[in-house]
């Protein structure tokens, strides 16, 4: 059985493909799938949020085995059969091309190669980060937005934050899972690396350190950046209380500079904090009639929650700085006439 140093030659991939061929590295495949299965429910409970699922180290075992070809075809199984035999919600499509993701990065680290630790951490790095963070957010969202009809936060910090703390552990606990199974499947002829480099020392710790620092930095950056520019109005979608708030005080602010009358009202369309306290609003102004439903936009909404309400009808735009995120403290609010009216 040949090694090969990187997984980017045709001669690696060839021989990942020849595995659909081989009789016992199929039956080996079908053991894998059936465990993942199984496992797919169980695992060792650390705390809040904080829970090992098992699943993955089988995951890791069978890529490493029989390499990428037949790890995205197990996946593909195993994510189906599970969803069916345990689901946790609607069946979603997507979710699968997480599965398959992460059986193939486990493949191209430690499939036909010498097993060492820091191919094991940076293999499960790259699952915790770019799999479980950075690609199943999109797919959370759709699921969320098609499935649920509710809005979903792409990057929540609670499931990074898990995910990031996840690490260290699962990555320490899967080496010394290969550690005591790759001798086995050695003897077995199902692999040709016997695990001697599996040995854990304080270089490795090092690189697990290094490698959470740098998510941690990179997540700490992207939700500094996040805050002081996406929209948050959608966020706000079920905390009508505090857009109720935000409406009055800037209605009572417009109206008292004498820019606003008492036939027409404000409903805030993006909202924009700022960490240094402020909080920037864009609003609509609507003229009402007198079947306008007055209550509903003072219990709270947007302006796209109301934008075909044929009671209204849109005649400005303007926007407004609330001072430390209050509602009651409005300065430098402009109001801009539509063209033509």
């Amino acid at each position: 059985m040949p090694l090969y140093k990187t997984p980017f030659s045709r001669a690696y991939w060839r021989t990942a493909a020849q595995e659909l061929k081989n009789p016992r590295m199929l039956v080996f495949a079908a053991l894998m799938i059936a465990l993942r299965v199984a496992l797919k429910p169980v695992g060792f409970y650390l705390g809040p949020g904080m829970r090992i699922n098992t699943a993955f180290v089988i995951n890791a075992l069978g890529a490493m085995t029989f390499g990428p070809v037949v790890a995205m075809l197990a996946a593909a199984v195993s994510d189906t059969i599970g969803c069916f035999l345990f689901p946790t919600g609607p069946y979603f499509f997507p979710f699968i091309f997480v599965e398959i993701t992460g059986s193939l990065i486990f493949a191209l680290f430690l499939y036909r190669t010498k097993v060492t630790p820091t191919r094991v951490i940076l293999s499960r790095f790259c699952i915790d980060f770019f799999v479980n963070i950075l690609l199943n957010a999109p797919i959370m969202a759709l699921y969320y937005h098609l499935l649920l009809g509710k809005s979903y936060a792409m990057f929540q910090m609670p499931h990074i934050i898990k995910n990031l703390c996840m690490f260290p552990v699962e990555s320490f606990f899967l080496t010394l899972f290969l550690a005591l199974m790759l001798p086995i499947l050695y003897r077995s002829h199902l692999i040709a690396d016997n695990g001697e480099a599996l040995r854990f020392n304080r270089r490795h710790a090092a690189v697990i350190v290094a490698l959470f620092l740098a998510a941690a930095a990179c997540v700490v950056g992207y939700f500094f950046y996040d805050y002081n520019t996406a929209n948050h109005a959608p966020r706000m979608e079920h905390r009508s209380d505090v857009m109720a708030a935000y409406n009055e005080g800037l209605t009572d602010a417009a109206r008292q500079q004498g820019v606003l009358t008492d036939d027409q009202v404000l409903i805030m369309n993006k909202v924009y904090k700022h960490f240094h306290g402020d909080t920037t609003i864009l609003f609509n102004v609507y003229d009402t009639t007198p079947e306008t439903d007055l209550s509903r936009i003072r219990q709270g909404v947007q302006a796209k929650m109301v934008k075909d309400d044929p009671t209204l009808t849109k005649i400005a735009t303007g926007q407004a700085i609330l001072r430390e995120d209050d509602p009651h403290r409005v300065s430098d609010l402009t109001i801009t006439p539509l063209s033509g009216k």
